[in-house]
């Protein structure tokens, strides 16, 4: 239908044109002067046929509808995600956690040795940042227990005093990735350095939050005490939360013979 009406406009186009060059040429195969008329004739003619067609309808053609196609876009794009899948699958969600105690430290890190370590520091405006250490550590005791490892076990491995971090919490997810919730800087600052594997660099907030967010919905505090470094002063303290407040005291250098600090032994007051 469409090509039927596109040869009928095209012939009246080219209708005067084509009658022309006829005419023409048949006066210069002809003398007779009966066909010359007949020729005048008809051109005349088909001008005013062509005239009137282009006077009613102007010399363009009316657009046609689009011709429509099979809908085959929702097909194709089921198509295209499921090839996206295959390259570039989901990682796996988070199934399990289990927290490195101390006696595990050195299994750790020969697990891990190798590990080229990405970092993320506290520099959102959210609870897990904002939250001052201290209160995170009583968080992560009621929830975890004890850090993997604290001041106390990097004095007695005979690490300096400008080496010392106040505590770890060094974690396997999923039995193979390895996480680390770190105070670089001592209680009175705010929030912790989370660390990994930097194959996992784009999932550090993930675990951040798989991690931390529990502890602080339950808001439940457990009462710690751990040895705190002041480099600036080369002074000791005993920092932890008693269950009822938090406390920061100067003590003497302490015996690390003993271990970890306790809450209960006199000598660590």
């Amino acid at each position: 239908m469409r090509s039927a009406r596109i040869r009928v406009g095209l012939g009246l186009f080219f209708l005067l044109g084509n009658a022309g060059w006829g005419a023409a040429h048949a006066r210069g195969q002809s003398n007779d002067p009966t066909d010359a008329l007949l020729d005048l004739y008809q051109i005349a003619r088909l001008r005013v046929e062509a005239q009137d067609v282009f006077s009613r309808k102007g010399l363009r053609v009316a657009p046609l509808p689009p011709d429509r196609l099979p809908w085959v876009a929702e097909d194709v794009r089921k198509q295209m995600a499921a090839l996206e899948a295959l390259r570039n699958p989901p990682p796996p969600s988070i199934h399990s956690i289990r927290l490195t105690p101390p006696s595990e430290t050195d299994a750790f890190e020969e697990a891990f040795r190798d590990t080229q370590w990405a970092y993320l520091g506290s520099n959102e405006r959210i609870p897990a940042d904002t939250m001052r250490t201290r209160a995170l550590r009583a968080l992560l005791e009621a929830r975890f227990g004890p850090p993997t490892r604290t001041v106390a076990e990097q004095v007695a491995a005979g690490q300096p005093p400008a080496e010392y971090i106040q505590f770890e919490y060094r974690f396997v997810l999923n039995d193979s990735i390895p996480v680390a919730l770190v105070d670089v800087n001592g209680p009175l600052e705010r929030g912790v350095v989370t660390m990994t594997d930097r194959i996992y660099r784009d999932r550090l907030p993930e675990f951040k939050a798989t991690l931390l967010d529990p502890a602080l919905r339950a808001g439940v505090r457990a009462p710690y005490a751990d040895y705190y470094y002041v480099r600036a002063r080369q002074s000791w303290f005993l920092t932890g939360f008693d269950g009822e407040r938090f406390f920061l005291e100067r003590i003497p250098v302490p015996d690390m013979k003993q271990g970890r600090p306790s809450l209960y032994r006199e000598s660590d007051r």
